[in-house]
């Protein structure tokens, strides 16, 4: 039982891994979009390989990005033992990274990750 748990907790792992990776990418397409009102993003799934668009409003996406444990993903891009779907759309499906993978995903946050940088002395 315990060596099923370790299983899990290390794809959980790599899984926030990838998808804060993908959160990178994102944070920098919104930079370089400007003042555009609605951006094409990358999905944020696991799947390394995915590269689909995943269109949001800049609202939209500061309501994801206000969540250092939430990630965008496709419909049908989201694995039930790694995230849970905390909301859901037409376009796409808000996903929280579970047990170990949260706290992953949170360390990796850019926002917070600069933040913490700059209020050290």
């Amino acid at each position: 039982m315990q060596q099923e748990s370790d299983g899990l907790d290390a794809r959980r792992q790599r899984a926030a891994k990838n998808q804060s990776l993908f959160r990178e990418v994102n944070e920098r397409i919104e930079q370089l979009a400007g003042t555009a009102s609605s951006v094409e993003f990358i999905c944020e799934c696991l799947q390394a390989e995915c590269d689909e668009p995943v269109s949001l409003t800049r609202d939209e996406y500061e309501r994801v990005r206000s969540g250092s444990n939430s990630f965008f993903v496709l419909h049908g891009h989201d694995f039930a033992e790694i995230e849970e779907v905390v909301e859901s759309n037409a376009r796409y499906l808000i996903v929280r990274k579970l047990g170990v993978g949260a706290g992953v995903a949170e360390a990796l946050d850019p926002r917070t990750r600069e933040a913490r940088h700059v209020e050290r002395p």
